[in-house]
């Protein structure tokens, strides 16, 4: 019998990221900090904050970026609900420094009819896109 492994699934309100990737292990950003999680761990429900979230499946391993959320551990399954996650190889780098730019930009504005906790979501989540972007090129994943 080969390795045990993990089922991976991340979901998003829009669509399903990925559906029942057999992987060695996952590593996700949860509220206390990044939580590794190998085959036969504990059922665990954590809160997710934004981070940069990875597998490995053999000797490849894959990044996403993760916007909040929930993980689910049950089983020998991973289920990620997020707001939003996007394949490490999908974020555009340079949007998404043009997005981190203009979300600052927002922010020192600090206009009186402002959602500040719209612009500080805004300025995370690109800070996050660009994290996962620079880290990908860094390692030629």
């Amino acid at each position: 019998m080969g390795k045990k492994q993990l089922l991976l699934t991340i979901m998003t309100p829009e669509k399903t990221v990925l559906a029942d990737k057999p992987v060695e292990f996952v590593t996700i950003p949860a509220f206390g900090g990044e939580m590794g999680i190998l085959p036969g761990h504990a059922s665990f429900v954590v809160q997710l904050k934004e981070g940069m979230m990875h597998y490995k499946d053999g000797h490849h391993k894959e990044f996403f970026s993760v916007l909040n959320g929930f993980a689910e551990i049950h089983k020998d399954k991973v289920i990620v609900l997020a707001e939003a996650a996007e394949l490490g190889k999908e974020v555009n780098e340079e949007r998404a420094r043009q997005a981190y730019q203009k979300a600052k930009e927002t922010l020192a504005m600090r206009g009186a009819d402002m959602d500040l906790d719209s612009a500080q979501a805004s300025l995370r989540r690109a800070a996050v896109r660009l994290k996962v972007a620079e880290f990908r090129r860094k390692h030629k994943q």
